[in-house]
């Protein structure tokens, strides 16, 4: 004769609560924090391109608004037709695809950049969750014929905001 046993195996369990942190990734770098024109010949020109690399990840719409006072050296000041600005995406996989302001494409000379805080692009929902949004900025300068001589300068403010 044989005999049989049912063994019942006890059981435990614990829940282990777990989490995670995700920052907040809103901002932007650029490609040249800064640029030397060199020198300009009274009734010549300079240009220089840069990109805006934005990103965010709040999942809405944001903006990027540009300004500058007028560049001036000393009591002399280049007329606000003398320093202006474009914005465009290239035509690329990673394109901007939000809306730009109306500007003639280049190499038109763009818009006098102006003094106070104005949005140039706004982006698609989408970028609202894009971690590389390049953004292309085109700035001129046009030194008239009557132009004082002097080593000017001026600040370009680039705003990004939801």
């Amino acid at each position: 004769g044989g005999y049989s046993a049912v063994a019942t195996a006890d059981s435990t369990n614990a829940t282990v609560p777990l989490s995670f942190s995700v920052p907040a990734a809103f901002g932007f770098t650029l490609e040249k924090y800064s640029h030397d024109f060199g020198t300009i010949p009274p009734d010549g020109g300079g240009q220089t391109t840069t990109g805006i690399f934005c990103r965010s990840n709040h999942g809405i719409a944001w903006k990027l608004a540009v300004n500058a006072n007028s560049f001036t050296s000393g009591a002399n000041t280049l007329p606000s037709s003398g320093f202006t600005f474009a914005a465009w995406s290239n035509a690329d996989a990673q394109q901007a695809k939000g809306t730009f302001i109306s500007f003639p494409v280049p190499p038109a000379l763009g818009m006098p950049v102006p003094l106070a805080q104005t949005t140039f692009y706004t982006s698609t929902l989408a970028e609202g969750s894009d971690p590389f949004v390049p953004v292309v900025v085109g700035l001129y300068v046009s030194v008239p014929a009557s132009q004082a001589s002097g080593l000017y300068s001026t600040n370009l403010v680039l705003t990004m905001f939801e």
